[in-house]
């Protein structure tokens, strides 16, 4: 209620403010949690604004990287990079409301229920149904999506380094040179969309070879290997990049439309890549 005002700006309204603050922990439940909301357009927005919110493995990512190059400034950068994300969310909600999703205002009337004692039963029932159908849709997209992900970075020897994904990282320099990354973070990218957590390990993977293994030598490749501008525009690109697996198995399950799936994973990777551009190009001048 107290968001509603505010929520009205992207085509929302109060009841779209729990589903998306849900994303901080992870943004699967928050694109569950819009089954909450009553206008199907509304819904359908909060669905696509919900991978804008940075998870908890985005921020580890961030974690990680950020004291590398910018040591003490680590955590305003870390805050800067959030605050980042949730301007583009508002952004985005702004041109999606007023371009894409083009509707009437949905007024806010909240009826407050009957408070009672929580049957046991019931929750149990509720999170087993629940579970059940979300593993039975979204779970086989999942683990067929996470199969062809692995068999990409394994295939044809059995190694990331000269794997099938990593060729497609090599294809890609080109793109990622505009950023100041190498093959081997592109490849970093792609792999996080399992998980975006695999980032970290996948740097781990392709510069074992440079200043020895552990932390301290995955830390110490990473300096050698980018400049504080390059490494900014990476975690630009990690925190507004598209969502793992999971996320976009739940979307799907959620719209019942792999054409509204695309448009919010198309839409994510062109702000997130333009960003990168973006904050390197600036970067480098200053």
């Amino acid at each position: 209620y107290v968001m509603d005002r505010f929520m009205h700006l992207m085509g929302l309204h109060g009841k779209s403010f729990m589903p998306l603050f849900l994303g901080f922990g992870c943004n699967v439940p928050a694109v569950a949690g819009s089954r909450i909301i009553d206008s199907p357009r509304a819904r359908l927005l909060t669905i696509l604004l919900a991978p804008l919110v940075p998870c908890a493995a985005r921020m580890a990512v961030i974690v990680f990287v950020a004291p590398v190059f910018f040591g003490a400034a680590a955590a305003i950068v870390a805050w800067g990079l959030v605050a980042l994300s949730l301007l583009v969310l508002v952004l985005a909600g702004i041109l999606l409301n007023r371009w894409v999703l083009r509707g009437e205002r949905a007024a806010f009337i909240m009826e407050l229920p009957l408070y009672h004692l929580p049957s046991a039963r019931t929750i149990g029932i509720q999170v087993w149904q629940n579970s059940r159908d979300f593993l039975k849709r979204a779970g086989t997209l999942i683990l067929v999506m996470s199969i062809v992900v692995w068999a990409l970075s394994t295939l044809p020897h059995g190694r990331l380094e000269s794997s099938y994904l990593a060729a497609a990282g090599r294809a890609l320099a080109p793109l990622g040179a505009l950023m100041g990354l190498d093959w081997r973070m592109l490849v970093a990218l792609l792999t996080s969309f399992v998980a975006k957590e695999n980032a970290i390990a996948t740097m781990g993977v392709l510069f074992a070879g440079s200043t020895g293994s552990g932390t301290a030598g995955l830390e110490a490749a990473l300096a050698n290997a980018l400049t504080p501008a390059a490494a900014l525009a990476f975690l630009v690109v990690q925190i507004l990049f598209v969502p793992c697996v999971a996320t976009v198995a739940a979307m799907h399950q959620e719209t019942r439309s792999w054409a509204w799936t695309g448009l919010g994973v198309g839409l994510l990777l062109v702000v997130s890549l333009g960003g990168g551009i973006a904050v390197y190009q600036a970067a480098k001048v200053f």
